[in-house]
């Protein structure tokens, strides 16, 4: 059997973790948020199902099945999906706290992104093959 390609196993992992996490966080968000309704909206009907397909894409990617990546793109295409438009509109409709919305949002497009291009890769679909 070959070696997967560096990082494979790593982002897995992480996105497992992070998956699993952003359900709690997510809860927390809506709880102690001034912006209470939209969060809810926005944490109902998209974090949470992006959530869901997130774990069982990296639960397919651990155990080393191709339906996995495509799990994992689709997950990280929600994810982009619903942070662009949230975390603009956040910013151009509150004030406090715009400077450590802009730079998290700014991480978490940066880090989505890179995750993205880093599934789309072929040679993760060769090696699931």
């Amino acid at each position: 059997m070959q070696q997967p390609p560096r990082g494979y196993v790593t982002l897995a992992r992480l996105g497992l973790v992070a998956n699993a996490l952003a359900i709690p966080v997510g809860l927390a968000v809506i709880l102690l948020d001034s912006w209470r309704t939209p969060n809810l909206v926005v944490g109902a009907s998209a974090v949470l199902p992006t959530a869901v397909v997130g774990l069982v894409a990296s639960i397919g990617l651990l155990k080393w099945r191709a339906w996995g990546q495509i799990l994992a793109i689709v997950a990280l295409a929600m994810a982009l999906a619903v942070a662009l438009p949230y975390g603009i509109v956040r910013l151009a409709l509150l004030s406090e706290g715009r400077l450590v919305t802009a730079l998290l949002s700014g991480l978490l497009w940066s880090a989505t992104t890179a995750a993205l291009v880093f599934w789309c890769r072929p040679c993760i679909r060769r090696y699931l093959i």
